[in-house]
């Protein structure tokens, strides 16, 4: 039978030190690298990203309620009345004080880009399903300017500076470049 030979107590050494290429070096604890400050981690995770389109409503967060005692209220009026357990139970209004739905709820585009996702399940196929929900969104394609509404443009952002112009245009006529 084949036996084990002994370790070395260089080889031990490299072992128990995690060089196992023999350089003598010991191993050094490996300090995450990441692209993201500590400080910063917060806001990445309960925020948005600065590039996203879709931003989330910090304003409509203090809207949120929800009333535990709601319920119990509702069941206990509907058994005060003298009504069957099973009839309050089915007959529970929903409450209303609850937070607005954004934008997307129930939108059309939203439940057409998700079926078609979940039927094809590749972006290429539901190109025509995404444009419509950027639209939703209100991502607006850049307009092509022509070139005098790149002039006006221009000239409203250099203002008075652009008087000096007619000056130079005369004073042109006076000097000769070789």
């Amino acid at each position: 039978s084949r036996g084990v030979a002994p370790l070395s107590s260089e080889s031990a050494q490299r072992l128990r030190f995690g060089t196992a290429t023999g350089s003598g070096s010991k191993m050094s604890p490996s300090i995450p690298k990441v692209a993201i400050p500590q400080e910063k981690w917060p806001a990445t995770i309960y925020g948005t990203a600065d590039a996203g389109l879709a931003k989330c409503e910090v304003g409509k967060l203090q809207a949120m309620q929800f009333d535990t005692t709601y319920w119990s209220k509702a069941y206990l009026q509907c058994i005060g009345r003298g009504v069957s357990s099973k009839e309050c139970a089915a007959g529970l209004p929903d409450d209303v004080r609850t937070t607005p739905a954004g934008p997307l709820a129930g939108n059309k585009e939203l439940t057409a880009a998700i079926s078609c996702m979940s039927a094809n399940g590749t972006p290429e196929k539901c190109q025509s399903h995404f444009d419509a929900l950027a639209v939703v969104a209100g991502y607006e394609a850049e307009v092509k300017q022509s070139s005098t509404e790149k002039a006006r443009e221009f000239a409203g952002k250099a203002g008075y500076k652009l008087l000096g112009i007619p000056a130079l245009w005369y004073a042109m006529k006076f000097v000769k470049i070789k």
